[in-house]
Order: structure tokens, then sequence, then C-alpha cells
């Protein structure tokens, strides 16, 4: 697991934390490639404005996102059990082992 960013966002408003994530993509693009320098590791993103702002830059840099139009979300306030059935279809679909 990658965190999209290095700073806490979880106290910011929806738009300072959309662009903390923006402004670190290059440090979670070079946390990425040293993982996996040939950027075929499955990727899967978790929560809706991760989703929604790092999908394209990574499908774009040539990372595999898996959840390509679908959100998981983080599953915490109550959001455990949709988290575990989303996450493990997603893994089914894109053929992953856990």
């Amino acid at each position: 697991m990658v965190d999209a960013t290095y700073e806490p966002v979880d106290k910011m408003s929806n738009t300072r934390r959309d662009a903390v994530i923006i402004r670190d993509y290059p440090l979670l693009r070079d946390d990425l490639m040293n993982l996996a320098p040939d950027r075929s590791v499955p990727v899967i993103l978790i929560k809706a404005n991760i989703c929604r702002l790092l999908e394209p830059m990574l499908s774009a840099d040539g990372f595999n996102v898996v959840n390509r139009g679908g959100s998981i979300p983080f599953p915490s306030h109550g959001w455990q059990r949709v988290f575990g059935h989303k996450f493990a279809a997603t893994l089914k679909a894109a053929e992953v082992s856990a």
C-alpha cells in the first residue's frame, strides 16, 4: 500500500486536499516506479477523489490501474463491508490473487 501523499489531508477542505494530492503526484509516481519499474504491477485506487484525480495521470504514465472507472470507498466510517466487497470484486475482475 502506498499513500497518494505523505502530508496528512484528512482535516483539509476537499479543494485543498485535492490540490495537495495533485501537487504530490510526482512523488507518488516516483515511489511507484521504484517499486515496479516496468509499471506492470496492478494498482488499485482507494477513495473516490483519489480515483478521480489519479487514475488519468497514472494511466497516462503507463501504470496498470485495474479499477478504472470504479471507485472503492476508504474502509472507515461504516464503509468496511462495501470496501471488502468492492476490493474483492476488483481483484477478481483483474485476476489478481491476494
